[in-house]
């Protein structure tokens, strides 16, 4: 069975096995999540997840388990703590993820694992070997399931993420092979998390990856005490591939190759993931990098831009809403992120809140530069490309075309991106994220997170105190 497999690499994974690469990789991952989710503690949605979780659990904030809520100096239940740092880690649309498995990882799995590394006062390399397995784990299931999953309208992050924090749950809890097997049992009869949510301009997307910490730990404390799940949840007839990836008429289990799927098994990919630099959706990435580009040739002379066209690859070009009406909306927006871009120079949270605050979302505002970014995204067309659009998932591509008036050169200007700033061959220099936490949090005492460097050599309890800020 294909989750028995699974289960035994969970088990059998050890810290030793890891590569310098993948270390380094996973503690720039860390410093990255925590930078996104310590600024991302403080958004509406973070606010109105802590207040709920509160309300519900604030009679049992004296369990003897208890982790911290990252930003918040404050602890709670182990389960609400996973949940509150999902929400946080996702909420700002700036978490790393993986292109060919379409997921979005150190939300889910640093959540996790930070609730039970804390609680439990592991040590640091318990918590990275927790978190390399969840790595591995979700860039397996999510490029096996992937593009069909994606294609029928689920968000991975939510669906496979929930297998995910059952596996970083699973192997920190220290759970044999079949308590392992009947928690990811458990995780798949949970994995949810629908795309509607992430288009319709709701905070659901957020929630996703906070369900998913929640519902993979939840599994696998369940699994530990004896409650058993499903071994066939995932290839079963009324499982996860044939229910939420395929159609049953499409789904010939002889000729889907598990087999080759698990010859992947334990060849860690972490080095693969991105890092984002914008707070958009990863498919707009390139069009933002690449309007930047043409920025840099126009300056300040956007007002003579007659027209833009934005040529790029399908699933991008389906994020073409033209009148967002609130952040969650502007996030999914193609037209607004490049005219953005084209105006402003600067795609970063604090600017965008601040056009925000200018009547970006508004019918009207007195604004300029507010009405130069509505102006020009009126004046935009969205275009699948059918070349750019063969280039997927392999690459991300985007050309966006300006047409200028006659008062000024009276010519197109184009560029062409083919990886978006992040990606493993497009990278983001450790200066450069580091650059990223200290925009996001400009008051935060960054000396707090050298204990990253040497995270092997303590505790995490004591690691988590040092980077809220409780130990001098």
């Amino acid at each position: 069975m294909f989750l028995q497999n699974i289960s035994k690499f969970i088990s059998n994974y050890r810290y030793e096995q890891a590569t310098v690469e993948s270390i380094t990789t996973v503690k720039a991952a860390f410093l990255d999540f925590f930078g996104v989710t310590y600024r991302g503690s403080v958004e509406d949605a973070s606010n109105i997840a802590f207040n709920t979780v509160e309300e519900i659990f604030s009679g049992n904030l004296n369990l003897n388990l208890k982790a911290s809520v990252v930003g918040r100096k404050t602890k709670t239940s182990i389960l609400g703590a996973a949940f509150l740092n999902g929400v946080a880690a996702h909420v700002l649309e700036l978490d790393d993820g993986h292109r060919g498995a379409q997921i979005h990882l150190g939300a889910v799995i640093f959540p996790t694992a930070l609730a039970i590394a804390e609680s439990h006062d592991l040590s640091g390399k318990d918590f990275l070997e927790g978190v390399i397995v969840g790595y591995e784990v979700g860039i397996l299931l999510g490029k096996l399931v992937n593009p069909e999953h994606r294609n029928k309208g689920f968000h991975t992050t939510g669906t496979i993420g929930t297998f995910i924090a059952g596996a970083v749950a699973s192997k920190l809890l220290k759970l044999d092979e079949k308590q392992i097997l009947n928690a990811l049992g458990l995780c798949g009869t949970q994995a949810a998390g629908l795309l509607e949510s992430d288009h319709g301009g709701s905070m659901g997307k957020a929630l996703h990856a906070g369900k998913a910490s929640y519902n993979g730990l939840l599994s696998a404390l369940l699994a530990r005490n004896g409650f058993t799940g499903s071994e066939t949840i995932f290839e079963g007839d009324e499982g996860f591939l044939k229910t939420m990836v395929y159609d049953n008429t499409d789904f010939d289990q002889d000729n889907f190759s598990f087999e080759n799927a698990l010859k992947e098994v334990g060849k860690v990919r972490v080095r693969d993931i991105y890092f984002k630099k914008y707070p958009f959706c990863r498919h707009l990435h390139s069009s933002i990098d690449t309007a930047l580009k043409l920025k840099a040739s126009i300056g300040d002379e956007y007002d003579h831009i007659e027209n833009v066209a934005v040529k790029t690859y399908e699933i991008a070009a389906e994020h073409d809403n033209f009148n967002p009406k609130n952040l969650e909306e502007l996030k999914q927006s193609l037209p607004y992120a490049v005219a953005i871009s084209l105006v402003v120079g600067e795609v970063s949270v604090d600017k965008i809140n601040q056009l925000i605050e200018y009547g970006l979302l508004d019918n009207y505002s007195s604004v300029d530069v507010v009405n130069s970014i509505k102006n020009i995204a009126n004046r935009m067309i969205v275009i699948s490309d059918d070349k750019l659009n063969q280039l997927y998932p392999n690459k991300r591509p985007s050309n966006v075309i300006i047409k200028l008036d006659k008062q000024f050169r009276n010519g197109l200007f184009q560029n062409l991106t083919l990886l978006p700033k992040g990606d493993f061959e497009n990278p983001l220099q450790l200066r450069e994220l580091i650059d990223k936490f200290k925009g996001l949090n400009p008051l935060y005492d960054i000396k707090n997170l050298t204990v990253i460097d040497r995270l092997e050599d303590y505790s995490m309890a004591f690691v988590v105190e040092k980077l809220n800020g409780q130990i001098l």
